[in-house]
């Protein structure tokens, strides 16, 4: 699955509400976690200025969900995450893992499917 966003006030939004009806034969609790950590990511992306296309990538194994959220922006954007920003917080409680590529503008994100 692949969403491209227009960075804005509604993006984050829109990021939830496509993944709430893609994923829709995914167990409701795991759905709305990856609502909330896309939307979350898209969102921060917004708030820290992106200006060109955000980009969502989510593939799935047996086992989890496995996304990204690249802003091809200013590497600061995503590398000041560090879970301890409130609204980063949700990070830390609904997926399994998560990080940042280093130099980059991505950040990536695990939801495991068995819990």
């Amino acid at each position: 699955f692949c969403l491209v966003l227009t960075p804005s006030a509604g993006a984050a939004g829109r990021a939830s509400q496509a993944i709430l009806k893609r994923f829709e034969l995914l167990a409701e609790e795991i759905r709305r976690d990856l609502a909330a950590v896309v939307a979350e990511l898209v969102h921060h992306s917004v708030e820290r200025g992106a200006r060109r296309p955000i980009t969502v990538t989510i593939a799935m194994d047996a086992g989890a969900i496995h996304g990204e959220v690249s802003d091809r922006g200013n590497p600061v954007a995503f590398g000041e995450m560090n879970g301890n920003e409130s609204g980063l917080s949700v990070l830390n409680q609904l997926t399994s893992r998560w990080g940042v590529h280093d130099g980059r503008t991505d950040a990536w994100f695990e939801i495991q499917l068995k819990r």
